[in-house]
């Protein structure tokens, strides 16, 4: 069975320029010496296999010689595996680099990266030294990258440089094996239920706990709003110009950034809460997860407005569920999609079947409120969760009674607390909008939880 891998990202803000320079190159080489290899392979120059590729180039690729050489292998091999995938119907074939900024993702095997201390030193081939000589003045023997945590190069598995903002910025993505001696099965048999929402991400209940969680998705609806008022604007404007004619590529690429910037956001997000629910899961001693499965309904047609429902398409609760269930499986927890007719209007504190006959609508008396029998007043998704317990054999009068504990994951948003509102430290909260799923700045910033491990 293999291990499981975690990507520890760094960005590599506080870098001197010569080192910018230097990734520059390395990145844009790897993806020009890509764009060569596709073009032999579509030409039928040389064969769908890395070997014949590198033969093929050793001798007349700048490119080539510019990088280290089991980098520039890597580079090839990604190529055939990408063919491959797409032979096999798995992937779309793989398109050139563009001509003006061709930068590209550049790999470091054991071969070439050594961790000293804190730092990690890249080799650089003779080739890209001698130019960054000649060319800029730069005198580097190797590239020093001070991470800040004590790394283990024998968990580390490659080491990717990666550019961003048209290779303007960099980030470090150390792939390393998870250690195994800090995974434990858990010892609990309690179950948790997730109701999904919008304002209310996720409901949470835990078997037997009386206080319910609300994982706050203000904060991501306000962000996505924004985005999305850009891209109408944006699309309006690009009509325009095509109706008369002119050139819209430049309106295109600000689209397609816009885009990109929702999409990592979405991917930030689902990360952090997927991470909070696992520890909310391993606190309490849960060995069964619970989703509601209104979420596999996303794209069918739906009743509510096009905002409404454009918002509710967006948010990831799906990507949740999948990051959720690998990251649980390392725990001995399961993630089960669990049907959802009829929860949010059957009182939950009345012994009985969650069916039609006991539906009772209008003791939902605001959106967010409903009034039971026995328990008063409680949240209406709170209480859509309680259901979801009562249809696994789980009735009881005691989980989600409390008042509902609230937990945001953007927290310098405006409305939002300004401290960190996260019950026994649980959970991460991060203040940017597009960071990756783990960023530490060089100098400053915490932790990971598993950079200890490293």
């Amino acid at each position: 069975m293999s291990k499981p891998l975690r990507c520890l990202t760094i960005a590599l803000t506080d870098i001197p320029n010569e080192y910018k320079i230097a990734l520059g190159y390395l990145t844009y080489h790897s993806g020009k010496l890509f764009n060569q290899a596709l073009y032999l392979i579509k030409t039928k120059q040389a064969k769908v296999n890395t070997y014949d590729l590198y033969n093929k180039l050793k001798d007349s690729s700048l490119h080539l010689r510019n990088l280290q050489s089991r980098s520039a292998q890597i580079v090839l091999d990604e190529l055939v595996r990408a063919f491959k995938n797409a032979f096999n119907g798995n992937a779309k074939f793989p398109k050139y680099r563009p001509k003006t900024k061709p930068h590209r993702t550049l790999t470091y095997d054991k071969t070439g990266f050594k961790v000293i201390g804190t730092k990690i030193r890249l080799s650089l081939s003779k080739e890209l030294k001698k130019w960054l000589k000649e060319k800029h003045g730069i005198e580097l023997k190797y590239l020093w990258l001070d991470t800040g945590l004590e790394l283990d190069e024998k968990l580390i598995k490659n080491i990717q440089i990666v550019p961003k903002s048209k290779a303007k910025e960099f980030e470090l993505h150390i792939i390393y094996e998870k250690p195994q001696n800090g995974t434990k099965p858990v010892k609990g048999e309690r179950v948790m239920v997730l109701d999904p929402n919008s304002s209310n991400f996720f409901a949470i209940v835990i078997e037997d706990i009386k206080r319910p969680f609300l994982i706050d998705g203000k904060g991501l609806k306000s962000l996505l709003r924004k985005y999305l008022k850009k891209i109408a604007k944006l699309q309006s404007r690009l009509e325009g110009v095509k109706k008369k004619g002119f050139t819209a590529h430049l309106l295109e690429e600000r689209l397609s950034r816009v885009w990109l910037k929702i999409k990592r956001l979405l991917r930030h997000f689902a990360h952090t809460v997927s991470n909070l629910i696992l520890e909310l899961a391993l606190k309490y001693g849960v060995k069964k997860i619970y989703i509601g499965d209104a979420v596999k309904n996303k794209n069918k047609e739906s009743k509510l407005n096009s905002i409404a429902d454009q918002m509710w398409s967006l948010l990831p609760h799906g990507k949740v569920k999948e990051y959720l269930e690998y990251k649980a499986k390392e725990y001995g927890i399961e993630v089960e999609y669990i049907e959802e007719p009829y929860t949010s209007g059957v009182d939950s504190s009345v012994e009985g079947a969650v069916s039609k006959e006991t539906y009772t609508p209008e003791a939902r008396i605001k959106r967010g409120l409903f009034k039971t029998k026995f328990l008063g007043l409680l949240n209406a998704d709170v209480n859509a969760c309680r259901n979801f317990l009562k249809k696994i054999g789980k009735y009881d009068l005691i989980s989600g009674i409390l008042k509902p504990l609230r937990l945001r994951v953007f927290f310098k948003l405006k409305g939002s607390s300004s401290i960190i509102p996260l019950y026994g430290g649980i959970g991460r909260s991060r203040g940017g909008v597009n960071p990756p799923v783990v960023v530490r700045h060089l100098l400053t910033g915490a932790n990971p939880p598993e950079a200890s491990g490293l």
